[in-house]
């Protein structure tokens, strides 16, 4: 990160490494430097108008806010999240912030809301043949499903 700052302290390669240093940050659990990287990937996509990145990184806060039980900020930073991606049409993102914002609206009690955007997720993953991310999926579409 600190050649491509060298290179281009705005650029994409940076931004981009933000967000790898941020997905392991969470892992590790420290959210708060997680949510200070993803957020500065966030702030250089939007400089560079890197729409893809700015979907991505958006839907990786929602996962943050997810993880801490924010459900209201968590099914906010979703929704923007999946707009992006719609606009940009790229079916994995699509599929991820539809299961995040399913999520979201779950553990606020709003299963009814949740079902559609569960059930999209699913349909994409399948479409997709990515069972591990279908079988992260499936525990939210049931939880809505027996509501």
């Amino acid at each position: 990160m600190a050649l491509a700052r060298t290179l281009a302290p705005e650029g994409a390669e940076v931004a981009t490494f933000l967000n790898w240093l941020a997905n392991a940050e969470k892992a590790s659990g420290d959210d708060a430097a997680a949510e200070r990287d993803y957020r500065e990937a966030l702030r250089i996509a939007k400089q560079t108008g890197n729409r893809e990145a700015i979907a991505a990184y958006t839907g990786n806060l929602a996962g943050l806010a997810l993880d801490r039980r924010d459900w209201p900020a968590a099914e906010a930073l979703a929704r923007e999240a999946l707009r992006l991606s719609e606009q940009i049409g790229r079916r994995e993102l699509i599929g991820a912030h539809c299961a995040r914002l399913a999520k979201a609206l779950a553990r606020q009690g709003r299963q009814k809301d949740a079902l559609p955007h569960a059930q999209r997720a699913a349909d994409i993953f399948t479409k997709l043949r990515s069972p591990s991310r279908l079988e992260e999926v499936q525990d939210v579409l049931k939880e809505c499903e027996e509501a």
